[in-house]
Formats: structure tokens, C-alpha cells, sequence
């Protein structure tokens, strides 16, 4: 198997004696040809402390209501400096742009050649686990070729391996940051529908998950010896780590039932919170900015000059799962537009578009109208031509100067995952690139404002468009 990075997180990673266990572990590993590693320095959740941004998800703690032990607490601190340490590594590959990722926690066991793995031709991957604990013992999973298969439900985020730079994205942009699971649960869930309807609704399976036949190709250490894992600080009996957790998963008599064929597994159509508008006030209330949303545009607006304009006007849940929508449906397009084209995806191509107007035409019309004093019945409401564009440095970094066909022009920055980027405007010599996501940038589209897109240097730039025309002639 191709691998062409491994990242090894760990607590104790400037540590002499960690690292030359790591080193002799990874020996025995035979790699296919010579591979670099880092060790990494992980995130000590067990301290307390968080970085900003990262809140754990409060409904985790299901109480006597479950089965599972563990659904029984709340998130442990240790396991939110796990879903950091990992997240570190995720935005590590995209701003590196690093492919053929092998990640390892420190307790990593390798019990078979990684170099022997060969992944068939033309299989559909973007994470490929070397290791696991399956839930479901007793259910066959789909194989592919001798060596591989779709897993189920399963735990451990041991050793794993990203594809590319985009499946990091996905990661980094699918919701975990600000409600944090342990992150085998996260990664589980993105494969397969999650058991629990609430882990399913918020982290719907996007990504295509192959496992290694064997589950314990690379194995973890027990608690107690010298390579087990550091991130997650002092272990609790039973952790989600032991290859044997301590709980009792069905407690009801077996019944005889004949074995069933094989088959791919049916997965449903994700479903998409996001998309859910059947209680418009509560989907504001998570979605845009609600300072923004009653009004208050003297006070959320800044002037950058020569009539180019900033504010906040979505909420960092709705960029992550903007992104994770489009990527998710991958109707993503080259050649939409005739002389300046993006890679880029109509809204109503991914379902958003019909809610993205409501926005526009709620909160963003009549900030247009104070802002520029509009008047008449052609600012009644607005014919948008709304879309997603994906800048990447190895298909397109940049856009050249042009012209919008469009009376006002709006960009939203979804992520943070990028350097460089922002809307030149040449003949004002101002660079637009906004610090935080969600924030939106209005300018007028036509004649005066003649602008593009600087090139990104690292990662992906991901933001949306609207070419905002009044619905008839002023």
C-alpha cells in the first residue's frame, strides 16, 4: 500500500525514549520503500482546558436510556484533546497538501506488513482503517478483493489512512469541532449510519471507509504497557481503546435465523439538517446571525471603502455543512461559466438554493437598500444566480480579473483551511479576505468593481457566490 506520510500523535512526543519506541514499532511495520514520519504533539485534553472554538456536544450523555456504557457520561476532557489531536493532523494535510496519510496514535501495533496491502483497481476509497474493533461481530461486512472490506459500525481511530487533501477538508468541515464525539465515533459515523439517530442526523455518512479484512492488522496496546496510547491521558476502565471493552452489547436470548448472503450494505439518503426549513425562526437561530437577521447593520457592518462592505451573516455551523453538503452530492463543474469559470456548483444543484434566497431576500435586500439608499420597485426582491466554488492548488488556485454580471455581487468565506486567497480589487488596491468564516463581502458586480480571486497557497478555499440582480431594470 501506498503510503507516503505517517503521523504518529503523541503526548509525549519530545520524549527520547517514546521516540525511539515509536521509531522500532514503525520498523516493523515494512513499509513499501522508504516513508517519513513525525511524531506529532498531541492536545492533553485532561487538563481542562480546550482551544477556542471546540465545545463538546452536550447531548451525548444518554443516561439509563441506553445500553451502551458509552452513551452513559458526558464527553471526557481526554477525548476532546483526542478530536484536537487529530484535527491538528487533518489541517496539517491540507495545508500541506500531503497525500497517502497514514495516522497512528501512540499505542499503534503493527502485527502484519503494511507494504503487502494492496488496495484492488478502480475501488472507490478516501479512508482506509488498518485497524479497529467491529461492534458487530456477528454481521458480515461486504469484501473487496482478499484483502479488504466496507466495514459497519466499529471503534478506534488507531491507524488509518487519508487519501488526499480534500478528505481532510471534508473532516475538518463536517461539524466535529463544534460538537465533539469521540472521534471513532465521528469516523464510524461518517462510513456507515451512526446507531443513534441524533450522532446520524448531526454526522450522516459522506465518505467512502474501507477497512483491512483482518481488524487487527495494526492492533493497539493494552493499558499498562510501555506503547499505550498517551492522548487520551488516564484511562477509565473499559476505555473505547482496550481491544475488549467491558460491556455487555445485547443482552436479550439469541434466536436461530439463517445466514444471509453478503451484500452492500443500503444506505439511506443522508440527511442533511441544513436542508431542514420546516421551522424557518429555528433554522435561523443556527444558521445566520441573528444581530444581522433584526436589523442591526450600523453596528455588524464594516465600511471597507470604495463601496466594498464586510459583516457576518452565517454561523460556522452552516459553512461546515455547506461544505460537507456539497462534497457530499459532488455535482462540482469546470466549464459553467463561458470565459471565467470556477470549479464551482449551482445551490439549487445541491438542494440550498431555495433557503439561500430566503436569506438573501429576509436579510440581505434590505441591508442593500440601506446601504446604497435604493429605491423603487425594481429592489422588491432579487433574481440571484447563487453557487459554491472550491479553490485548491492543484486544479484551481486562482481566478483572473473580470467583470460579474450582476448588479451587487456577494462572497461568503466558508473555511479557514487555506493561506492566501481574497478578492483583489486592482483599481482601488484593496485586498478583500475576510478573518473570520461566515462573513460575507458585498460590492457592486458591474463596471466599477472590476476584481478576482488571488491565488491560494496552501489548502483549499471554499466560499459562495451570489450574483445578486434586482428583479427588473431600476
Amino acid at each position: 500500500m501506498k503510503i507516503d506520510n505517517i503521523f504518529v500523535i503523541s503526548l509525549n512526543a519530545t520524549n527520547e525514549e517514546t521516540q525511539k519506541n515509536i521509531a522500532d514499532r514503525l520498523n516493523a511495520c515494512q513499509f513499501d520503500g522508504q516513508t517519513g514520519y513525525e511524531i506529532i504533539q498531541g492536545f492533553d485534553g485532561t487538563t481542562g482546558n480546550k482551544p477556542d472554538g471546540y465545545e463538546a456536544y452536550s447531548k451525548w450523555n444518554m443516561g439509563d436510556d441506553t445500553w451502551n456504557e458509552w452513551w452513559k457520561r458526558p464527553v471526557l476532557p481526554g477525548e476532546i484533546g483526542c478530536a484536537v489531536s487529530h484535527r491538528i493532523i487533518w489541517e496539517k494535510i491540507v495545508m500541506e497538501g500531503h497525500s497517502n496519510v497514514l495516522i497512528l496514535e501512540d499505542d499503534f501495533l503493527c502485527n502484519h506488513s503494511v507494504g503487502e496491502l494492496k488496495i484492488p483497481e478502480n475501488t472507490p476509497w478516501e479512508i482506509a482503517l488498518l485497524g479497529r474493533y467491529i461492534i458487530e461481530d456477528d454481521v458480515e461486512e461486504v469484501q473487496i478483493g482478499p484483502q479488504w472490506v466496507r466495514p459497519r459500525h466499529w471503534y478506534n481511530a488507531h491507524a488509518y489512512v487519508i487519501k488526499e487533501p480534500i478528505v481532510a477538508s471534508k473532516l475538518l468541515s463536517g461539524g466535529l469541532k463544534e460538537s465533539v464525539i469521540p472521534v471513532d465515533e465521528y469516523l464510524s459515523a461518517l462510513g456507515y449510519p451512526h446507531r443513534r439517530e441524533d450522532i446520524r442526523n448531526m454526522f450522516p455518512p459522506l465518505m467512502q471507509i474501507i477497512a483491512t479484512a483482518d481488524p487487527k492488522h495494526i492492533s493497539q496496546n493494552r493499558p499498562g504497557t510501555p506503547e499505550h496510547s498517551s492522548i487520551e491521558g488516564i484511562r477509565n476502565p473499559g476505555s473505547r481503546h482496550d481491544e475488549v471493552p467491558s460491556i455487555n452489547i445485547v443482552d436479550t436470548p439469541k434466536v436461530e435465523t439463517p445466514t444471509p448472503e453478503p451484500s452492500e450494505p443500503k444506505i439511506e439518503e443522508p440527511y442533511f439538517e441544513i436542508l431542514d426549513d420546516s421551522d424557518w425562526d429555528a433554522w435561523k437561530e443556527k444558521y445566520v446571525n441573528m444581530s444581522l437577521a433584526k436589523g442591526e447593520y450600523d453596528l455588524m457592518v464594516s465600511d471597507r471603502g470604495d463601496n466594498v462592505y464586510e459583516f457576518p451573516l452565517f454561523t460556522p455551523k452552516f459553512c461546515a455543512e455547506a461544505i460537507a453538503l456539497a462534497e457530499a452530492k459532488d455535482e462540482w463543474t469546470i466549464d459553467r461559466h463561458e470565459y471565467y469559470p470556477t470549479n464551482d456548483v449551482l445551490l439549487q444543484e445541491i438542494g440550498l438554493d431555495d433557503i439561500y434566497n430566503r436569506v438573501l431576500d429576509e436579510v440581505v435586500r434590505p441591508l442593500a437598500i440601506h446601504l446604497w439608499n435604493l429605491e423603487g420597485e425594481a429592489w422588491d426582491k432579487f433574481s440571484n444566480e447563487n453557487f459554491m466554488a472550491r479553490y485548491t492548488t492543484n486544479r484551481q488556485s486562482h481566478l483572473s480579473l473580470h467583470h460579474d454580471r450582476s448588479h451587487l455581487t456577494m462572497v461568503i468565506k466558508l473555511n479557514d483551511e487555506f493561506s492566501g486567497g481574497g478578492t483583489w480589487f486592482p483599481k482601488y488596491q484593496k485586498l478583500s479576505n475576510p478573518k473570520e468564516i461566515g462573513t460575507a463581502v458585498l460590492h457592486p458586480g458591474m463596471i466599477t468593481h472590476r476584481h478576482g480571486a488571488r491565488p491560494i497557497t496552501l489548502g483549499s478555499r471554499y466560499i459562495t457566490v451570489s450574483f445578486i440582480r434586482s428583479h427588473k431594470e431600476p
